[in-house]
């Protein structure tokens, strides 16, 4: 495979590798900050937050978000790349995925004993669904030109 092969197609598009690459580095930029505003906001609302909040959210947002941004991103792009499947299902099956995983990371970086994922309370559950579905949603229509050959 030569240097060009990696970066462009025969047709002057990007490869599949860095289409794959710009889907998944997307979602790692984006997920956590969006999911982190909206679930703080989903949980404590407390009207409009300050901006040193806003700022302190977000940089807590990647500590627990990114394993769930990572296996979105991935899931998206071997979805759209591979299974050439890009519709409004995956961000949904991803959604879902990220609901039972960031509980699951929360619990792993609290200290004490291992989290019991099956008593946690289901508002815990709506709150991580809503916070995973509107970033998975918005990453998935910020990365549809990645997702297409041109």
């Amino acid at each position: 495979m030569t240097r060009t092969a990696l970066f462009a197609g025969k047709d002057g598009s990007l490869s599949a590798v860095w289409r794959f690459a710009s889907i998944v580095v997307s979602f790692l930029l984006v997920w956590p900050p969006i999911c982190g505003i909206v679930g703080w906001w989903m949980k404590f609302d407390f009207g409009p937050p300050l901006l040193a909040w806003m700022v302190a959210i977000v940089i807590y947002s990647y500590a627990v978000c990114a394993p769930s941004a990572l296996l979105a991103g991935i899931v998206h792009a071997v979805a759209a790349i591979s299974f050439r499947h890009n519709s409004i299902l995956v961000p949904l099956a991803v959604a879902a995925g990220a609901t039972i995983l960031i509980p699951a990371q929360i619990g792993v970086l609290a200290p004490g004993p291992a989290p019991d994922l099956i008593n946690v309370p289901a508002e815990s559950y709506v709150v991580f669904l809503v916070a995973s579905l509107v970033a998975s949603l918005i990453c998935w229509r910020l990365t549809r030109r990645f997702a297409r050959v041109a």
